[in-house]
């Protein structure tokens, strides 16, 4: 166990570089937020940029070649993975606090505040994508590397949106939808609950299909 703490510290540290341009993004995210008055902008623009900072790991490594350190390091390969996905998963749990402070003071501050079941049910969405999102990259990344795949960070964005025109088309998506509303207005601590859980189960998955990958594959 503490190889994968120290695998996760290497890529933290490899990372460290990159605080200045988060950031910026993190900036980004509540300039947008106030500009469309709206926390909750802010709160969902922080976990996509906490995607892109979760997979600029990889682009770290290649541009340094330190990659090519992991075959001399005392460490398995599925060792370095399970270090690489608590590194994301530290990085999205920063990014999910960071998203509910800010969106917090911003709800207080403006005029327009935002309701608890909103806030709540947007963190726990948030999440859930950062961990969906995180999890289909980071396979890709160790089948083809950062830079041949990169062009394929968008490929969450697009099975949500065909998912959810599938699912408005073909289901009675919209009363289903209607009737988780009502059931999280009436217990909305499990939203939290169920965003983490979602977003680890998630994750957890695309290790499981990373370390397939990974430790058949040749450094």
């Amino acid at each position: 166990m503490s190889r994968i703490f120290k695998a996760a510290k290497l890529d933290f540290f490899a990372c460290k570089s990159m605080l200045l341009l988060i950031s910026i993004l993190v900036l980004l995210g509540i300039v947008i937020g106030v500009a469309t008055h709206g926390p909750i902008y802010t709160m969902m623009f922080i976990m996509v940029f906490g995607v892109t900072s979760a997979g600029a790991v990889f682009s770290v490594h290649e541009k340094s070649h330190s990659d090519k350190l992991y075959g001399f390091l005392p460490l398995k390969k599925t060792e370095m993975i399970l270090g690489r996905y608590l590194y994301a998963l530290l990085i999205g749990l920063a990014y999910v606090v960071i998203g509910a402070v800010l969106g917090l003071a911003m709800s207080r501050i403006m005029s327009s505040g935002t309701s608890p079941l909103a806030y709540w049910a947007t963190l726990a969405i948030a999440f859930t994508y950062y961990g969906f999102a995180t999890g289909v990259a980071y396979p890709i990344y160790f089948k083809f590397t950062f830079a041949k795949a990169y062009v394929f960070t968008m490929v969450p964005m697009y099975i949500i949106l065909v998912l959810f025109l599938v699912l408005t088309r073909k289901t009675n998506f919209v009363s289903t939808l209607v009737s988780l509303i009502n059931f999280f207005s009436a217990n909305m601590y499990l939203l939290p609950v169920f965003g983490l859980l979602a977003g680890l189960v998630l994750l957890a998955v695309s290790a499981w299909i990373s370390n397939l990958i990974y430790t058949r594959k040749e450094i």
